[in-house]
C-alpha cells in the first residue's frame, strides 16, 4: 500500500468530514432537544392542516394517524431533508475527487505515474471514503443521543434502534456515493459531475415525497433510493429492514463495481 496516497486521501477527505460531521451532530442534537417541546402543539396543528400532514407524510414516507406516535417524533431528525442533505453532500464531495477531481485540477498525470495500480488507488480511496462516512454518521448518532438526553423526553433511542437506523442510513449514503463515483469516472469536470449528482438526489427526494399522495409517482418510487430508507418504519416495528438493506447495499456494490471498471479501463489525461 502506498503510504503517500493514503495520506493524500485522508488529507483531502478530513475537512469535509469534519464540517459535515459537526453540522450533522449539531442538527441532530438541536432537533432531538427541541422537537418534544412542540409535540402537543404539532398534534393539534397537523390535525387541522391537511396540507402540513401531507408534507410530513412525504418526508417520513408513511401515513400519519390521528396522533403523532412516539416513533414518528423520534424519526423526524433522521428523515429531515437538512440531515440527509448534509450526509449526502459528504458522499458527493468525497466520491467526485477521483478521477474527475484529479482531471479537473490537472494532477491526474502525476497521480497515475505513482507505482500503484488503478485498482489499488480505487481501494485506498474507497476505504478512506467509507471510514469517513462511518465517522459522520456516528457523530450524528451521538448528537441525537445527547440532545434527547438533555431534553429528558424519554425518546432516547435504544442501542438496537440506533444501530438499525445507522445501518439503513449508511446504505443510503453508499448508494448515492457510488452513483457519484460512477458519474465521476465518466466525467472530466468535477463541477459538472457534482451538479449531475445533486440533480439525481433532488429527483429522488421529489419522487419520495410525491409517491405518498400521487399514484403515478409510486411506480417511480421503486427506483428512488429514498424509498428504501424509512426510519419511522424501523422505530415502529423494531425489526431490521432486511429487504431495504439488501437493495441499498446491493445497488451500492454494483454501482461501485461499475465505477471501478470504468476508472481502471478508461484513458485518462489532463485536459
Amino acid at each position: 500500500m502506498n503510504r503517500g496516497l493514503v495520506a493524500k486521501s485522508i488529507r483531502e477527505v478530513w475537512p469535509a468530514t469534519l464540517m459535515c460531521g459537526l453540522l450533522a451532530a449539531v442538527f441532530e442534537g438541536l432537533v432531538a432537544f427541541l422537537l418534544p417541546r412542540f409535540e402537543e402543539q404539532m398534534n393539534v396543528q397537523i390535525l387541522e392542516m391537511d396540507f402540513v400532514r401531507r408534507i410530513i407524510e412525504g418526508m417520513l414516507g408513511t401515513r400519519i394517524a390521528e396522533q403523532l406516535g412516539p416513533e414518528i417524533i423520534s424519526s423526524v431528525p433522521w428523515a429531515h431533508p437538512i440531515m440527509l442533505a448534509v450526509v449526502l453532500s459528504h458522499a458527493v464531495i468525497c466520491c467526485t475527487r477521483l478521477p474527475a477531481g484529479e482531471v479537473d485540477r490537472g494532477t491526474i498525470d502525476v497521480a497515475l505515474g505513482l507505482p500503484i495500480s488503478r485498482w489499488q488507488w480505487m481501494w485506498i480511496d474507497s476505504v478512506t471514503w467509507i471510514g469517513s462516512a462511518l465517522v459522520v454518521i456516528m457523530v450524528a448518532v451521538i448528537g441525537n443521543a445527547t440532545g434527547s438526553a438533555i431534553a429528558g423526553s424519554g425518546r432516547l433511542l435504544q442501542p438496537h434502534q440506533a444501530g438499525m437506523i445507522f445501518t439503513n442510513l449508511l446504505g443510503l449514503y453508499l448508494v448515492f456515493g457510488s452513483v457519484a463515483w460512477l458519474i465521476s469516472s465518466l466525467g472530466d469536470r468535477r463541477g459538472k459531475v457534482i451538479t449531475t449528482v445533486f440533480v439525481l438526489i433532488v429527483t429522488s427526494f421529489l419522487i419520495s415525497y410525491l409517491e405518498q399522495f400521487w399514484e403515478p409517482a409510486r411506480i417511480a418510487g421503486w427506483f428512488s433510493a429514498l424509498s428504501y430508507y424509512r426510519p419511522v418504519g424501523i422505530l415502529r416495528t423494531g425489526q431490521w429492514p432486511v429487504r431495504d438493506l439488501l437493495v441499498l447495499y446491493g445497488a451500492a456494490a454494483v454501482l461501485w463495481g461499475c465505477a471501478a471498471v470504468v476508472f481502471t479501463r478508461r484513458d485518462l489525461c489532463t485536459t
